[in-house]
């Protein structure tokens, strides 16, 4: 497991603290790329990938939201597909996008 902290949002890639229903909601209702999927592909998906999530707060404190998202699909060895990568719309323009990116 990876975290990143920067300002008051981390950058972690604990399970325990990805909030699925939101990754759902937006990828099946809000991303043009997957409108529709089926919540058991979203949650295969993210089995089988390396992933990470933004939050506000500190997850690790208990007291953060989800507000990204991103997942890495690879063979460990020659390639790597960066997909369903978001920042809800009210957290865009404040570089959390860059830094999900740089922690990928």
């Amino acid at each position: 497991m990876s975290t990143y902290v920067k300002n008051d949002f981390t950058v972690s890639s604990n399970k325990n603290y990805l909030d699925l229903e939101l990754i759902y909601n937006y990828l099946h209702d809000e991303a043009y790329w997957s409108k529709g999927i089926p919540l058991r592909l979203v949650e295969k998906s993210i089995q089988n990938s390396i992933y990470f999530g933004v939050f506000a707060g500190d997850p690790e404190k208990g007291k953060s939201k989800q507000v990204g998202f991103g997942r890495i699909i690879t063979a460990s060895s020659t390639f790597a597909y960066l997909a369903d990568v978001f920042i809800l719309n009210e957290f865009r323009g404040l570089g959390l996008g860059k830094s999900l990116l740089f922690k990928l």
